[in-house]
């Protein structure tokens, strides 16, 4: 992916997560160099075929002056026998992708339209999850946009920059945790342009995630654009064309816990001016704040904080710019909460100064000597912005941790101690959500103690900023999460660990039929245990209770224990049994395919109780199939049929004296994260599709498909129920069926229906 217009300088953390999340999976540059001209089609074109502008002559935005043989690393993977894609949204930059470069060519030119990105983003995902090609190759524009229209870091910049890390996390996760992934820009931009050949507009960056091939968390020096193509064709196992200029940076990287460690070695060679070496400035500091419990990121702070004295050339009382240089290099890596306190630290100092002036006199001669390189004291004005930024109060005491670690001859830990530190901090997750931690916090000003409700509502959740994360710790084991909100107000939150996860669907074991009796629990008695027929109804989908006895109603005596009996046309309490004028097929001797009750109600009947009073002496055996194993089946062995029977509503009716019942819902329905939660098949209501649907021909292959792995013993149990056994099952996941019984057999059985909430409920208790 290529995102156009996307300054490395900001790129936080905070504003694009995925894409430094990435960063942490992987290898990364965020000092990464472009070409000159820095343009985007002169870029691009590096970018895409390996060679500088003085061998491809694209010197402007326009393809004419083209003059490489160079191929493009599609073109070079199409040669390789690789499936290709591009999916792009300006007509001068597929100018230069061969004809036959790519399977699939994805091109719009909607005029600079912002909302290109998002047509991108759905081609490349359709491209990856469709398709399945081996590369993928996706242009984004929308910071290039906006920096042209509004400034690059303006809040439009910013807005994109945002968008762009939520188009680029689809991609990642269409693609999947295994997958290649490499990210980078074209060029950097000041001002609302990117024509000159400033550092803002030079610095660019590459992210590269290859799981096996590059360790995660590390990075590389230097990298530049004509390395891209070399790279690409080594992480997707093809050869580089011998024409292109750049190299690969795979085995290149360096781990990024070794390059800080380094770095903080290397200033025992420096003091500026202090009576202490940096390193054990750092040291010290870091030891204090130590000793304070003042965190691991504040901890992580004091040891970095002037890291940026060793980034560039330093004079006598070191690098007035050290705090934004150094959190400029450490904000795609590390938490905020690590790197805003140092880049608030000299500017800390400065407040001080201005509000409290003998604080001048108790500064180290170094820090008085570049306080005056630094500006001196804050203006009015700069103080009161100051004050009011979030990460006021750490800036301060990272300010007051660093003036006190100057003792000369202090005994400390060494550097390695805080290693292990370093490696957390670099750990590959997704930084903390405000709003989330605002949201999970479950202190007695956020929810009520008794009954755990919200005391908040959604409006409490914006403007905060996380400033500090404390890692659960025994005996809590909360996870505490300090938030600061743009009016002044701090909460800190406290988040349990111990998540509240969903009751796992358990699969049928071989033989179930005759385990299911086995586990079957008594009704009454001194050894009856209500909870478990509640476990296991809500894990397998089906139970069984035994010692029922065989009076009538005794079914809803059951139903109410562990639930609500919902009423339908049927009533409280229906009779499966035989009768001369049935208005259902299910009151007739006549075997039964398995099928899903009801489901042409919204909503559909979740749990049905079936109690045997009378039992047939030849026939009439119940047959129950685990709907969403024979889903998981037909998903594995026709992907195709379980997506048309996923995405096609089909309609349901029943139709009576007394009642007209509709509904419409796919055959096999999934929940947001792809899992099946429901299984709706009954032939005997299933409206036909319309005829002017298209994939009708589709939809019913794939329909045949699933009827022949339900009908199949593969995932179906069959038990004749006996007088006094009661069977419950969940009717979203377990379809049930019937054997034939003569008409002369007297079977009865008694049926209602509760839902699956109150089954739930029970068996999150009893755990």
């Amino acid at each position: 992916m290529s995102i156009d217009g996307l300054a490395p300088r900001h790129i936080t953390r905070t504003t694009m997560p995925a894409l430094t999340t990435l960063a942490l999976e992987g290898a990364s540059c965020f000092s990464a160099r472009t070409v000159t001209p820095p343009l985007t089609l002169p870029a691009h074109t590096s970018m895409l075929r390996g060679v500088g502008p003085a061998t491809h002559g694209v010197i402007e935005n326009l393809s004419a002056g083209l003059r490489t043989d160079a191929p493009t690393f599609l073109k070079a993977a199409r040669g390789a026998g690789r499936s290709t894609a591009a999916c792009i949204s300006w007509l001068p930059l597929d100018d230069v992708i061969e004809c036959g470069a790519v399977t699939q060519r994805f091109v719009i030119d909607g005029g600079y339209d912002p909302d290109n990105d998002r047509q991108v983003v759905d081609a490349a995902v359709a491209a990856i999850c469709e398709a399945h090609h081996d590369l993928v190759f996706a242009y984004l524009i929308g910071p290039d946009l906006a920096g042209h229209d509004h400034g690059w870091g303006s809040p439009e910049y910013q807005t994109a920059v945002t968008q762009s890390d939520a188009a680029l996390a689809r991609m990642a996760e269409a693609a999947g945790p295994d997958a290649n992934v490499l990210v980078t820009t074209d060029h950097g931009g000041l001002g609302t342009g990117h024509g000159d050949p400033v550092p803002e507009v030079m610095e660019t960056f590459v992210v590269v995630r290859a799981p096996g091939r590059i360790r995660p968390a590390s990075g590389w020096p230097a990298a530049s654009l004509l390395d891209i193509a070399p790279t690409v064709a080594d992480v997707c196992g093809f050869a580089a064309d011998r024409r292109w200029e750049g190299t690969s940076l795979v085995g290149r990287e360096l781990p990024l816990n070794d390059v800080l460690v380094d770095l903080l070695a290397a200033s025992a060679h420096h003091t500026y001016g202090e009576q202490v070496t940096m390193l054990d400035h750092a040291l010290q500091a870091a030891a204090l704040a130590a000793a304070d419990n003042a965190g691991d990121e504040m901890v992580l702070a004091c040891l970095l904080h002037d890291v940026g004295h060793l980034l560039a050339r330093a004079g006598e009382w070191g690098l007035p710019s050290h705090a934004e240089v150094g959190a400029r290099a450490l904000q795609p890596l590390l938490s905020p909460a690590i790197v805003e306190p140092i880049r608030a630290h000299v500017r800390a100092k400065q407040y001080r100064v201005a509000v409290e002036p003998a604080y001048h006199d108790q500064l180290s001669l170094a820090s008085q000597m570049s306080l005056a390189e630094q500006g001196g004291p804050l203006c009015t004005d700069a103080v009161r912005a100051f004050a009011a930024s979030p990460f006021v109060a750490e800036a301060l005491q990272l300010r007051s941790y660093d003036d006190a670690g100057k003792v000369h001859g202090l005994t400390i830990p060494p550097l390695e101690t805080y290693r292990s530190l370093i490696d957390a901090a670099l750990t590959p997750a997704r930084p903390i959500d405000p709003a989330w931690a605002r949201d999970a916090c479950r202190c007695a000003e956020c929810r009520d103690p008794g009954n755990d409700q919200h005391l908040i509502d959604a409006t409490a959740l914006e403007g905060w900023t996380v400033v500090r994360t404390d890692q659960p710790h025994p005996p809590d084991n909360e996870l505490t999460v300090t938030l600061h909100h743009c009016s002044g107000e701090r909460h800190v939150c406290r988040i349990p660990t111990a998540q509240r996860t969903d009751l796992p669907i358990e699969p049928w074991p071989p033989a179930f039929a005759k385990q299911l009796r086995s586990d079957s629990t008594r009704w009454t008695g001194p050894d009856c245990d209500h909870t478990k027929f509640a476990r296991q109804l809500a894990h397998r989908g089906i139970a069984l209770l035994h010692d029922c006895g065989t009076e009538p109603r005794t079914v809803l005596d059951v139903a109410s224990t562990i639930g609500f009996v919902r009423e339908t046309n049927y009533g409280a309490l229906f009779d499966v049994i035989a009768e001369p004028d049935p208005v259902n097929l299910a009151f007739t001797p006549l075997g039964l395919p398995a099928h899903t009750d009801n489901p042409y109600r919204e909503p559909c009947p979740t749990v049905q109780l079936l109690h045997c009073l009378v039992t047939a002496a030849d026939g009439g055996a119940s047959r129950f199939v685990d709907g969403f194993a024979a889903a998981a089946r037909l998903r594995d062995d026709s992907p195709a049929a379980f997506r048309a029977l996923t995405t096609t509503e089909v309609g349901f009716r029943f139709r009576s004296a007394n009642v007209d019942l509709r509904a419409r819902r796919p055959l096999i329905e999934l929940d947001s994260d792809g899992a099946v939660r429901a299984v709706s098949v009954n032939n005997r209501s299933m409206e036909p599709l319309p005829a002017c649907h298209t994939g009708t021909a589709a939809f019913y292959a794939a329909y045949r498909d699933f009827t022949r792995l339900l009908d199949s013993d593969d995932f179906a149990i069959e038990i004749t129920l006996q007088p006094g056994e009661l069977v419950a099952f969940d009717n979203r996941r377990v379809l049930h069926g019937r054997r034939a019984f003569r008409s002369t057999e007297r079977r009865h059985l008694q049926g209602c229906y509760i839902d699956i909430d109150a089954v739930r409920s029970a068996a999150y208790l009893a755990a």
